[in-house]
């Protein structure tokens, strides 16, 4: 591979570009999306815990709908709750429990609260389920009531015995309860985690407030930190609630949420990566290679062929085949080779048969004289342009670069086939062997379709039509040729209106004729040139700027025509603009 060729050029800032941008995403990895993580899953935590708090504060929840909502906010965020007073007494922790009717056929409550950190394992393997007899060891909490039990021990026929009396830290004498399962609110077992303690250590650690901690929540605002426990150092994220009732905070809803699991992710997460850098880079160095064969290959022929064309000699073709932009141009300079020869070829035949016409013989002359002139004006620029351009792309330009390169060969390469098809159609005007073929038709549909197959360019300069007839009859004209009349005038407005601006098209009765007129805002014309506009190859701007000023041949075809049919038109500066106009007979 050449080394000052354009294919070793792409494939070096193409392997640069893909080492840049993979080392940018590695580096991400490795290096922020631990921080990225963790401000995530605070900022969710975050909202979900006001949500909670806000319809906690506001639907009077009877304790069965507390215990509800409580577990459904554990298990969905992987996060350990508990409600508490402003002093950090517990009012409501983790609200797992399950529903038995006795033998004697009353409903008690047996909570799960005590065997969540010791027996949890054990109570998740029993899958414990509605229709269950179960036994049960502990003590009521109110022994005069007995519809709330907190077990030491659950036992179901075929599981391991649940819990264990000296765990559960519950004072002898034990009462024994057996009934079957009506209703079981249980921790899910793919998002529940072993660090139920840490809600108890936090609660130990956080209370009492401090004066500052305690003076931001009875304002109402969020106390969200990240925490360490001091005996494992496991990490946590703390988030303080306050409930507001009656003007004051009664009661605050205090979440623990484990960061140790983003840790652990994380550390295993850099070694992968850096695995995963060694395969990259391989497979960058390799689809860079393939890419700069592919892309540089057919952009030497054309090349090559342009380059022939710039001497103008239109008789070789380009081989290159394709759907894609590289398609396309090779595609445009066939036709744009083919267009040019032909229309080398018509010129000099012309040329032979106006000598023969001794009638015309001066004007013709001279029309040939400016003709050939500003023909070779007008295509020495554009094919300089993509000479430039195309050798530009050999030489290697950058990544970013290249696609502007061949936009501009390809845009350059359609003004040269559109300047081709005027000065064509100019010629013929001019040689008045063209008739006009008039007939009856309405001058504002052909207006309406002209401007719908338009819809194109307005919308890039986010134009409107506006149309305005008054008193409209048809027109006795050529279809045909007024429809390019129009269409040219039409093209003129969109290029010199200002962007987000209205076309306005009046079109109405002037005694016996219909006057049409196309006016658009924008920069007025130079008072001293308005009569100039129709000449051909004429624009007013005078560094000829092919982007703004089109062909220079529009307005000429437009006047050749309009002469045709006996019309008076003209070009006029008004308060908002410029406005072309004409008018035919009925």
């Amino acid at each position: 591979m050449n080394r000052r060729g354009v294919a070793f050029k792409l494939f070096a800032i193409t392997a640069l570009f893909f080492f840049l941008f993979y080392a940018v995403v590695l580096i991400g990895q490795l290096f922020f999306f631990d921080k990225f993580y963790q401000y995530q899953k605070t900022a969710a935590l975050e909202k979900k815990l006001q949500a909670f708090g806000q319809k906690y504060a506001q639907g009077r929840w009877d304790d069965d709908r507390i215990s509800r909502e409580m577990a459904l906010f554990i298990n969905q965020n992987k996060a350990q709750l508990a409600i508490v007073n402003p002093e950090g007494k517990i009012k409501y922790d983790n609200s797992f429990r399950v529903v038995i009717q006795d033998d004697s056929g009353r409903a008690v409550r047996i909570s799960l609260s005590f065997l969540i950190n010791s027996g949890l394992k054990e109570l998740l393997q029993a899958n414990l389920s509605i229709g269950d007899r179960i036994e049960v060891l502990g003590v009521y909490d109110n022994p005069d009531t007995k519809d709330f039990f907190f077990p030491a021990v659950i036992q179901k026929a075929g599981a391991k015995e649940i819990g264990s009396i000296t765990s559960s830290g519950i004072a002898e004498p034990l009462e024994r309860l057996g009934g079957v399962i009506t209703d079981a609110l249980l921790p899910h077992p793919n998002q529940w985690n072993l660090r139920q303690g840490l809600l108890f250590l936090a609660l130990d650690e956080w209370f009492p407030l401090s004066p500052a901690k305690e003076a931001e929540l009875q304002s109402g605002k969020r106390i969200t930190e990240e925490w360490t426990e001091t005996i494992s150092g496991t990490r946590g994220l703390v988030s303080i609630q306050p409930v507001v009732a009656g003007g004051k905070v009664s009661e605050l809803v205090f979440v623990v949420a484990s960061l140790q699991q983003i840790s652990e992710a994380y550390d295993a997460l850099r070694l992968f990566y850096l695995y995963l850098a060694v395969g990259g880079i391989a497979l960058i160095v390799l689809l860079s290679l393939l890419f700069s064969k592919l892309v540089t290959k057919p952009l030497l022929s054309l090349n090559k062929i342009a380059l022939r064309m710039a001497k103008l000699d239109f008789s070789v073709k380009s081989q290159v085949k394709g759907s894609d932009e590289i398609g396309s141009l090779s595609d445009s300079l066939n036709s744009l080779s083919e267009t040019l020869d032909n229309t080398l070829r018509e010129l000099y035949e012309a040329n032979e048969r106006l000598k023969t016409d001794m009638e015309h013989k001066l004007r013709m002359e001279q029309m040939q004289k400016e003709f050939i002139s500003n023909a070779s004006h007008e295509l020495k620029t554009p094919l300089s342009i993509v000479r430039g351009f195309v050798e530009g792309v050999k030489d290697g330009v950058s990544e970013g670069k290249r696609e502007r390169y061949l936009e501009v060969i390809l845009d350059e390469t359609e003004k040269m086939e559109n300047l081709v098809k005027d000065m064509l159609e100019l010629t013929k005007l001019e040689s008045q062997k063209t008739k006009p073929k008039k007939l009856r038709y309405s001058l504002s549909e052909q207006m309406e379709d002209i401007a719908d197959k338009l819809s194109h360019h307005l919308s890039e300069k986010e134009l409107q039509v506006v149309t305005v007839t008054s008193d409209e009859q048809p027109v006795h004209a050529d279809p045909v040729k007024i429809e390019q009349v129009l269409f040219n005038l039409l093209m003129n407005a969109i290029r010199h209106a200002s962007a987000g601006t209205e076309i306005t098209v009046r079109i109405e009765k002037d005694g016996e004729r219909i006057r049409l007129s196309i006016e658009n805002e924008g920069e007025k014309l130079p008072e001293d040139q308005l009569d100039r506009v129709w000449e051909r190859f004429y624009r007013v701007e005078r560094s000829r700027n092919r982007k703004t000023g089109g062909t220079g041949l529009g307005l000429a075809i437009v006047k050749y025509i309009l002469d045709m049919h006996d019309s008076r038109y003209g070009v006029m500066n008004t308060e908002r603009g410029v406005s072309f106009y004409f008018d035919l007979e009925l």
